[in-house]
């Protein structure tokens, strides 16, 4: 009985070892795939509205009805009349508001008060440019141009954003791969596949880079960033 117990034991060690040696193995296995690097991808390109609109406001007041009334409905053709000789067709030109009211609760030292808009809404972004440079030129019409910085400057749209999607995402993405293969020459390894992927929201700001809202500039900026998690072996 003694003479078995010898093999028996040098049997149990060396499965032992064998255990510890395969568990030990695939334990720096998945050590190893858990090893990830996380960067962002940057993607831009300038592009130039393709649409764009603006609102003309104007506004008239006075103790006499009749008068407020012929007034307004005058600078409604004065408008509409400039804005055709600027190059804008009768498709292109809307009146959004005329309006004409009685301020009997209004502290106003005009009894009625009346309020035009008319709106411009074209491809002709080039055009709209050009002309909204040139709103003073209704003052000298007789038109009394009302509303702030805010509500007069024209905006400008891109609208395909659909078009430069693919590319844009392309590239982003090309971008993340780059800095994740740095980033592994650097440590001595390599780019494995991706562990986790999140593709932003193509955005867009001005050409300029001023911190201001992108629908009041011409030219713009699209641009993605895309998040990617690659494994790293």
């Amino acid at each position: 009985m003694k003479t078995n117990s010898v093999p028996a034991s040098i049997i149990l060690g060396i499965c032992f070892i064998i255990g510890m040696f395969i568990l030990g193995s695939k334990f720096v296995n998945s050590r190893k795939t858990n090893q990830f690097v996380s960067v962002k991808g940057l993607a831009e390109l300038e592009v130039k509205a393709d649409r764009g609109s603006w609102i003309i406001s104007a506004a008239r007041s006075g103790n006499n009805l009749e008068s407020v009334r012929s007034d307004i409905n005058s600078q409604v053709v004065i408008v509409q009349d400039w804005l055709k000789k600027q190059g804008f067709s009768d498709d292109e030109m809307k009146v959004e508001e005329l309006s004409l009211q009685d301020n009997i609760y209004g502290q106003t030292n005009a009894q009625y008060s009346a309020m035009l808009k008319v709106s411009v809404s074209t491809q002709k972004v080039d055009l709209l440019d050009q002309v909204s440079g040139k709103a003073y030129e209704l003052i000298d019409l007789g038109v009394a141009l009302s509303g702030d910085r805010w509500m007069t400057r024209p905006r400008y749209y891109f609208t395909q954003i659909n078009e430069i999607k693919p590319s844009l995402l392309a590239e982003s993405t090309q971008a993340a791969l780059r800095s994740a293969g740095e980033f592994a020459e650097n440590s001595g390894a390599s780019v494995g596949g991706i562990r986790r992927a999140s593709q932003g929201i193509i955005s867009l700001i001005p050409a300029n880079r001023v911190n201001e809202s992108e629908e009041f500039y011409l030219e713009k900026i699209a641009r993605v960033v895309s998040s990617i998690e690659y494994y790293i072996e």
